[in-house]
């Protein structure tokens, strides 16, 4: 590969993985570049040498030289000069190649956009938020909605602000138009009063058939807005549990489904199934309606339950130093009421909790059978909240999916997307949403 080729390659590769702009001006500048290079090498130095060779001719002989230059020379300074045109153009090739990635590699500007709408129920307000690259135009292949989980709302989640950790600006950058939203008593939506009042007061507050009318008035809002008919989710472990179970009701609104550390059915689920604090210890086949309307999360508790997913005693292996902190702090601030306790704690409502033990013990919410579009199962092989049985479970149900697959990360948790191997997980999202074999029916 010549110089100015290899250069513009290696310029093209460094800034596709941070930015995205127009590709013309690089590749335009390159193309001049290459053919310039062709005819003016072979013209221009020898006609120059040709013009030196001429002026030798009317000159004083040069020091050393008792006559005109010899054949041997002449083919020696024609060399000469042309290795000087070489190079000239070289550098000449450069400083157009940088002047065009001067304008080619400005950062990629992501618009974000936070705004509330109505749920389905009178009195609820949900929080969405959308990101998408200046200009970017909107489609059917390029729409993705994330569903947070269990505890921590959808902008701590799938947006976090620390270094490269937020999965939406990854999306963004991938040609994605993202949005995400906070559930009923998550984040910055509406908390109901039961979430003011003593936990114990109340049942569970949240619970998976009323969050999927909330996916539904989401979806249906980016549907309105972007003028598309179906739009992609993507659900992480209680999110995908909802998106699932949406998708089962309501495929038609549903491009393709990726469903992250999904439960579905394990009858060895130890933490949330039988023989858990989940199980009333008096009626065993029921739900422990002692644990109230919500429970409370803490950086502590948070940090303890990571920390024991990863199976070795170096947790740098699995995770960069820094993140479980960004991570605590971004989902505490959801939280106007976190730092009136101590130590400081969010609310997380027990609607999830409900659903989950039902779940883990045979009473499943919906049935993977009645999902009729493309779908991804993937997980982190030391998840300890989706086992191995879930997924099995789902890919032998989703006998209706016009392409399903199921893939599992190695030395990966429940974390993996603030993990070492969250670029990979990244990937095989990407892959999967941009394959023309899972394009749906």
């Amino acid at each position: 590969m010549s110089c100015c080729a290899a250069s513009a390659a290696q310029t093209s590769r460094n800034d596709a993985a941070t930015t995205a702009s127009p590709k013309s001006g690089t590749a335009a500048g390159a193309a001049r570049c290459a053919p310039e290079r062709r005819s003016t090498i072979a013209g221009t130095a020898t006609e120059t040498a040709s013009a030196t060779l001429h002026h030798l001719d009317n000159s004083p002989p040069l020091q050393g030289w008792t006559d005109k230059p010899s054949a041997r020379e002449s083919q020696r300074l024609a060399m000469l000069v042309m290795h000087q045109e070489v190079q000239m153009m070289r550098i000449f090739c450069a400083a157009a190649f940088l002047g065009a990635s001067a304008s080619w590699a400005q950062p990629m500007k992501i618009l974000k956009a936070d705004y509330q709408i109505d749920s389905v129920d009178r009195g609820i307000r949900l929080f969405v938020r959308e990101k998408k690259a200046e200009g970017a135009k909107a489609g059917e292949d390029n729409v993705v909605l994330f569903i947070h989980g269990a505890t921590f709302p959808s902008t701590p989640d799938f947006d976090l602000q620390y270094k490269d950790y937020s999965w939406a600006d990854w999306m963004v950058q991938h040609g994605y138009v993202v949005y995400m939203f906070d559930k009923r008593n998550y984040g910055f939506s509406s908390r109901e009063k039961a979430m003011d009042e003593p936990a114990a007061a109340n049942r569970p507050v949240s619970r998976s058939f009323l969050v999927i009318r909330d996916i539904g008035a989401v979806v249906d809002h980016i549907r309105a807005k972007n003028k598309v008919s179906r739009v992609t989710l993507i659900g992480w472990s209680w999110g995908a549990m909802t998106a699932g179970y949406y998708t089962s009701l309501h495929g038609e609104n549903v491009r393709k489904l990726v469903l992250y550390a999904p439960l579905y059915e394990n009858s060895l689920h130890t933490n949330i199934g039988a023989g858990s604090g989940l199980q009333d210890k008096r009626v065993p086949w029921q739900f422990n309606y002692g644990m109230g309307a919500y429970r409370l999360g803490s950086a502590e508790a948070n940090n303890k339950r990571w920390d024991g997913e990863i199976p070795v005693q170096d947790k740098t292996e699995y995770r960069e130093q820094g993140v479980q902190d960004a991570f605590n702090a971004a989902a505490l601030a959801t939280d106007p009421t976190s730092n009136t306790r101590t130590p400081p704690s969010l609310r997380a409502p027990n609607g999830v909790m409900e659903d989950s033990f039902y779940q883990a013990t045979g009473r499943r919410m919906w049935n993977a059978a009645n999902i009729y579009v493309p779908a991804l199962v993937i997980a982190g092989e030391d998840d300890t909240w989706s086992f191995p049985q879930d997924r099995e479970g789902l890919m032998r149900d989703l006998t209706n999916a016009p392409a399903k697959k199921h893939v599992t990360l190695p030395h990966a948790t429940h974390f993996v997307l603030f993990e070492k191997q969250r670029f990979r997980f990244f990937e095989e999202i990407d892959s999967f949403l941009k394959s023309s074999a899972s394009a749906g029916r």
